[in-house]
C-alpha cells in the first residue's frame, strides 16, 4: 500500500525530497525477523570523520557586522558523522529522531517515497572522542518515526505497510515496546495497533507511555506494565508530545497546544500556535515553565506553559521554501534550533532567548536532540552529526581568581606577556609569542592553528580541542624551539602536530591523554615527559 499524502509530508520534513516509486513488494521479512547487525567491522564503515574537528558559531548582527566575541563561550567539536543505513533492497534511509540514555544514543530511520522501511542505530559515546556504532537493526516494511527510552525499554513510534500485516486494518500507525538487553536492541517487541496513518511521536514515564498519531489522529495512553491502551483522546493533525511531572502536552498543526492531566487525560488548557503546513514533522521541548514549539515557516514560538501566553517569537531570518524551524532542543542553558537549509541556530536561554549564532556544519538541519555533553543533528539522507559540547570537567582551586576569556576570536600574547583564563573558551586561532605564558583552566577549542613561539609556554588544565580533520590545507599545532606545552587533562589535535627542534611537551600528574589524528613531525632535541595515554600512538 502506498503512503498517503499526510505520511509523505511527515517523511519529507521540509527537505523537498523526491518520491521513490521503487516499491517492488519483494521484501518478505516480518517484523519478528528484523536484522540486527553487531559486526563492528561493517558498522565502523558508517562512521565518517571527514568533517570532524572544532566547529565555529558564526554570528552576524542585523547590521551585517560580525560579533567578534560571540564564539568565546561555547566550545564545540564535531566528533563524527554516522552515515545512514541501507536496507535489504539497497535503499538509503534517513534519520528521523534521537533518544538518549546515558552513554547510548538511539537513532531512528525512515524511507522517503512510497515504500516503508526503517532502522534503529545504537551509538555508544562513552569514549568522548571515539563514538562507536555498536548495533543496528533493519526493520522491514516499517518506518520508524520516533522513539524514547524508559527503564530498559525503547518505546517506538512507527508506520507500517498495511499490505504486510492484516492486523493493521487499513491504519499504518503503530507503537512498539522493545525490551532492551543491557541497553542494546532485541527482537522482543510488543505491538500496539493505533488509529490513523502514522505515529508521529512518543513519550514515556515510569508507569505509562504515550503516543500521538497524525491526520485524523489521537493521543494514546498505554500502561508500561501491561502494554495495553488505557486512554485515548481524538485530536487532529498531532505532531509532537512532551511530558512534565503531571502533564501531557501535545502539539497539533491545526489545533495548537493541548495540555492534559497525565492520570485522567482530562483537558486542562489549550492555546493556539501558528497554523502549519499539513503533516510536516515538528517538535517541542520544555524548560521549567517555558514551552518551546517549532512552527515551520513561522520560526520558533516560546510560550508560558501555565498561561499559554506567548513570550517570544524567533522568526526565520530568510524566507524560503526549505527555510523552516523543524525542531528544537533545550539543554544546559542553550536552545538548539534546527532550521532546515539555514542550519542549526544556537541561543542562550535567559529571560529571552539571545542568539549566539549558527553552527558551522554542512547540510540541512532537520532534527536536533541535545543531551548531556552531546548534540545530535539529523540531516536527512546526509546522516547524523554528533557534536560535543566541551564543558569544563573539573574546578581548579588555583584558577579561581582567573577571569573568563574576552579578547576576541584570535588569542595573541605578545612577547613576555602573561595571561590566565578559566571556563569555556572557543576561538579561531592562538599565538603565544616568545617568553609569554598562557594559562587556561577548563575547556578551550581552537578552530584553526595554535602556535607556541620560542620560549613561550601554554599551561593547559582541563581539555583542549584544536583544528580540523584531514583538510587539504591542514591545521597545525606548532611548538617551536624551547617552547613548552604543559598538559594536565586531555588534548585532541584533529590536524597535524609539528614539534620543531627543542620543543617540549610536559604532562602533569596522572591520567592525562593526547589524541592526534593528523601526522606528527619531530625535530631534533624534542622532549616529552610525564605520564600520559597516547591514544593513536603518534608520539612514539
Amino acid at each position: 500500500m502506498k503512503k498517503n499524502v499526510y505520511l509523505f509530508s511527515f517523511l519529507a520534513m521540509s527537505l523537498l525530497i523526491g518520491c521513490d516509486d521503487n516499491n517492488d513488494g519483494n521484501d518478505s521479512q516480518s517484523l519478528n525477523n528484523i536484522t540486527i547487525n553487531t559486526d563492528q567491522t561493517a558498522l565502523n564503515q558508517r562512521l565518517d570523520l571527514t568533517n570532524s574537528g572544532v566547529i565555529s558559531i558564526d554570528n552576524v548582527s542585523a547590521t551585517g557586522k560580525s560579533a567578534e566575541t560571540a564564539i568565546t563561550t561555547l566550545p564545540l567539536v564535531q566528533i563524527a558523522e554516522v552515515k545512514p543505513p541501507v536496507d535489504a533492497n539497497g535503499r538509503t534511509l534517513q534519520a528521523s529522531h534521537v533518544a538518549v540514555n546515558g552513554n547510548y544514543a538511539y537513532v531512528s530511520y525512515i524511507t522517503r517515497g512510497d515504500v516503508y522501511s526503517g532502522a534503529i542505530d545504537v551509538i555508544d559515546v562513552s569514549d568522548p572522542y571515539k563514538p562507536k556504532l555498536v548495533t543496528s537493526a533493519l526493520i522491514p516494511n516499517t518506518d520508524i518515526t520516533s522513539l524514547t527510552y524508559i527503564n530498559g525499554n525503547l518505546i517506538i513510534g512507527a508506520a507500517k505497510d498495511v499490505d504486510k500485516d492484516a492486523q493493521l486494518a487499513g491504519n499504518p500507525a503503530i507503537a512498539f515496546n522493545m525490551a532492551l538487553s543491557s541497553g542494546l536492541l532485541t527482537n522482543s517487541l510488543t505491538t500496539n495497533y493505533l488509529e490513523s496513518r502514522v505515529t508521529t511521536d512518543v513519550a514515556a514515564n515510569a508507569t505509562n507511555y504515550f503516543a500521538v498519531t497524525g491526520d485524523n489522529g489521537s493521543l494514546f495512553k498505554l500502561s508500561t506494565s501491561t502494554k495495553a491502551i488505557t486512554g485515548k483522546v481524538a485530536v487532529a493533525d498531532l505532531r509532537s508530545i512532551a511530558l512534565t511531572s503531571d502533564k501531557v502536552v501535545t502539539l497539533s498543526g491545526t489545533k495548537g497546544v493541548n495540555i492534559y492531566n497525565q492520570s485522567t487525560l482530562a483537558l486542562q488548557k489549550n492555546f493556539t500556535t501558528s497554523t502549519d503546513v499539513s503533516g510536516a514533522k515538528r517538535t517541542m521541548d520544555i524548560d521549567g515553565t517555558k514551552l518551546f514549539v517549532s512552527e515551520g515557516k513561522n520560526g520558533l514560538g516560546v510560550y508560558d506553559i501555565n498561561s499559554g501566553s506567548k513570550l517570544q517569537t524567533i522568526a526565520i531570518p530568510v524566507a524560503a521554501e526549505d527555510n523552516v524551524t523543524n525542531a528544537v532542543s533545550v539543554n544546559d542553558g542553550y536552545a538548539f534550533i534546527a532550521n532546515g537549509a539555514l542550519g542549526l541556530n544556537v541561543y542562550q536561554s535567559a529571560t529571552q532567548l539571545n542568539l549566539l549564532g549558527s553552527l558551522g556544519i554542512a547540510g540541512s538541519s532537520n532534527y536536533v536532540k541535545a543531551s548531556g555533553n552531546y548534540i545530535y543533528v539529523a540531516s536527512g539522507t546526509g546522516g547524523l552529526k554528533i557534536i560535543k559540547l566541551e564543558k569544563p570537567n573539573a574546578t581548579f582551586a588555583s584558577c579561581s581568581s582567573y577571569g573568563v576569556y574576552n579578547q576576541g576570536r584570535d588569542l595573541i600574547l605578545n612577547s613576555n606577556e602573561i595571561k590566565s583564563y578559566q571556563g569555556s573558551t572557543a576561538i579561531n586561532s592562538a599565538i603565544v609569542n616568545s617568553g609569554a605564558i598562557l594559562t587556561h583552566c577548563g575547556s578551550i577549542a581552537v578552530l584553526s592553528n595554535l602556535t607556541l613561539n620560542s620560549g613561550g609556554t601554554f599551561n593547559m588544565r582541563g581539555s583542549l580541542s584544536q583544528g580540523k580533520y584531514q583538510q587539504s590545507n591542514p591545521t597545525e599545532l606548532i611548538i617551536n624551539s624551547n617552547a613548552t606545552l604543559q598538559i594536565e587533562g586531555s588534548v585532541v589535535i584533529w590536524g597535524d602536530l609539528r614539534l620543531n627542534s627543542g620543543a617540549k611537551i610536559n604532562f602533569i600528574g596522572t591520567g592525562s591523554s593526547i589524541t592526534i589524528y593528523g601526522k606528527v613531525t619531530k625535530g631534533t632535541g624534542v622532549t616529552i615527559t610525564g605520564s600520559y595515554l597516547d591514544t593513536e600512538n603518534k608520539l612514539k
